[in-house]
């Protein structure tokens, strides 16, 4: 399929205050393009509860070209609930559930915006866990940020001051391509 990329799939961690008020600044921000369809998942609980969220996608045949994942984040992990998730998780955990399906479109996009997610030592395992899961069929990449993260109250992001992002590289066909590193440490606000 051709990349989609007026459609977003926002999933976000509905545990806590501040990542709720960010999920709803993004949702309802004036700024953003009337063409910019945001399809968001709260997740109330942890591990089971995002399993049980993927699981209804994969049913309903949501299909999306890009991801956000909304939660806190530390070294080689994102939060749900306050239950970590690592690569290790999306190889065995979510393993074989079909989650690619979700992401058929060709050069999909899913960015994990937790803090210090992508930071060393564990940071290429969760993203090469998490494209081997997402990107078997239309490749793409999965990318997080490698630093501490701050919200921008009107915008909904989150920008990641001295941080950089790193890519886990996906080609067509769920194949390795490889891993990138942007940033010169001056922060971004990761989009998917």
């Amino acid at each position: 399929m051709i990349p989609a990329r007026s459609r977003l799939l926002h999933i976000y961690d509905a545990n806590d205050n501040s990542i709720i008020s960010t999920a709803f600044v993004r949702r309802n921000n004036p700024f953003r393009s009337m063409l910019d369809v945001i399809h968001s998942v709260p997740i109330d609980g942890g591990k089971l509860d995002l399993r049980n969220a993927l699981d209804a996608l994969v049913s309903a045949g949501h299909q999306f070209g890009r991801a956000l994942f909304e939660t806190h984040g530390s070294t080689g992990a994102i939060y749900f609930g306050g239950q970590a998730i690592t690569g290790s998780d999306f190889r065995g955990y979510f393993a074989d559930r079909g989650y690619e399906r979700i992401f058929s479109y060709l050069w999909a996009r899913i960015y994990f915006n937790g803090c210090n997610v992508a930071d060393a030592p564990n940071g290429w395992d969760f993203l090469d866990g998490a494209g081997s899961l997402f990107l078997k069929r239309g490749g793409g990449t999965a990318f997080a940020q490698t630093g501490l993260g701050r919200p921008i109250i009107f915008t909904g992001h989150v920008h990641h001051f001295g941080s950089s992002t790193s890519y886990s590289l996906w080609a067509p066909g769920g194949v390795f391509a490889g891993h990138d590193v942007d940033g010169d440490g001056n922060g971004s606000c990761g989009h998917a």
